[in-house]
């Protein structure tokens, strides 16, 4: 009730009913939701302070207002109370939009995340900070009362491919409440095998594999490989008897291509010699390890196809390993992309954003690498060439997720871009940011 006091008295009432038949909240079909009604008057307080002319304290309410929504629905609607982005543009002071877009990010991460969905539907979830992991809702589920956890199960399963999806997304775009969330410790899925659910091999992959794609992805997102020849050597470990975690080990390596592309394709249009070495190394070793995979397969054939590619002479997984480590290759580094910096940064940038584009991996390139190439065209004079390319970024961005949007445009500023567009490339980049939904 405190929340809602000062809505009420704002109104010019004192009570409930007052408020809810006052002027701030009596249009669109009448609603006897509180919740419902609040954004409604915080939608009336923004539309009325936008009206006419905006003076600093009032451009700096509506700011307030809008940064510290933490409803996805409520900050929705209140876009479209300023009339999108465009709107926005037109009333707010350029540098007032970043936060915005921030909030945007956030609260679109909050209400369309299926991890967040799944422990809201199990578990009281009050901070998303802090949120309960994955774990703890599958740990959940099995509290259920066996007649309840069929349908509970077949659903998730169902979900698995927007799970993992979204997941990838997560941890390369470096959201890192979110993929703490995404967490399942070992200790969870032993659980599984000793209790023995409904579809007990089905879940058990998946918790492999949300763990396997959160792993990859941290490396792609950093370019990091030395990681990642753990990943796949996991295929070839006899120490991993459950074929389980080798069929999602080995899944998560397959459905993640597109994004191991983009990594790869990253450092062949923008990376140096060495990286570009150490990548294509990495690549022959996945495909390789790929091609030798069956369920049947013993690992030591794997280890065979893998040894082929790395260190012919070697035998055992452990002398792989240390072969590994002594390959001539930039494995304890993070990959650095110096095309994109320098006076023919943005050239290069705009090479990369357009085979990405055509070659379909746009999308599932690391934030970090979009905001290096978006940086890379706005450096110095930008022309048609570049605004264009920066466009496509956003709009990929937009395509597979929509919050990856918002989080770009505030890490690159609204004021930077709004300073570097002109013409229809400016008028397809506020159409482009113009409405969540």
């Amino acid at each position: 009730m405190e929340f809602a006091r000062p809505h009420v008295e704002a109104s010019g009432n004192s009570t409930l009913k007052g408020f809810f038949g006052s002027e701030n909240v009596d249009y669109d079909p009448p609603d006897l939701r509180l919740r419902i009604n609040i954004q409604k008057a915080k939608c009336q307080y923004v539309y009325s302070l936008a009206d006419g002319a905006t003076n600093d304290a009032e451009e700096e309410a509506i700011r307030d207002t809008m940064q510290n929504s933490e409803n996805s629905y409520e900050l929705i609607r209140l876009v479209s109370a300023m009339d999108g982005w465009a709107g926005m543009d037109d009333e707010l002071e350029e540098a007032y939009l970043d936060p915005i877009a921030t909030r945007i990010a956030q609260v679109l991460d909050q209400r369309d995340y299926p991890i967040y969905r799944r422990i809201r539907s199990a578990l009281f979830i009050l901070d998303y900070n802090a949120s309960p992991n994955f774990g703890d809702y599958f740990a959940k589920i099995l509290t259920w009362p066996a007649a309840f956890q069929p349908a509970e199960i077949d659903n998730l399963i169902n979900e698995k491919a927007e799970i993992l999806k979204r997941v990838a997304s997560a941890t390369l775009r470096h959201r890192d409440n979110m993929i703490n969330a995404a967490r399942i410790v070992p200790a969870v899925i032993a659980h599984y095998d000793a209790v023995g659910p409904h579809r007990e091999d089905d879940l058990v992959r998946l918790m492999h594999q949300v763990n396997y794609t959160t792993r990859i992805c941290t490396s792609l997102e950093m370019l990091r490989y030395d990681d990642l020849y753990n990943v796949i050597l996991d295929m070839a470990d006899p120490a991993i008897t459950d074929v389980r975690q080798r069929r999602a080990c080995h899944d998560a390596v397959l459905d993640l291509s597109l994004e191991f592309g983009a990594a790869e394709g990253a450092v062949k249009y923008a990376g140096s010699n060495a990286a570009k070495s150490t990548v294509g190394r990495f690549m022959l070793a996945r495909k390789a390890a790929l091609d030798a995979f069956t369920p049947a397969v013993p690992p030591g054939t794997i280890l065979t196809a893998l040894a082929a590619i790395l260190a012919p002479a070697v035998t055992t997984l452990a002398d792989l390993k240390t072969a590994i480590l002594n390959l001539p290759d930039m494995l304890t580094a993070s990959l650095s992309l110096p095309s994109l910096a320098g006076s023919d940064g943005d050239d290069n940038a705009r090479t990369m954003i357009s085979e990405a584009n055509s070659q379909g991996w746009l999308p599932r390139l690391a934030t970090r690498i979009k905001l290096e190439a978006i940086n890379a065209c706005l450096s110095g004079s930008t022309d048609d060439d570049d605004e264009t390319a920066i466009n496509k970024v956003l709009t990929a961005a937009k395509g597979y997720d929509q919050a990856e949007l918002y989080q770009l445009a505030a890490a690159a500023t609204w004021e930077s871009l709004y300073t570097s567009f002109n013409g229809d490339e400016y008028d397809q980049l506020e159409d482009i940011l113009s409405q969540p939904v």
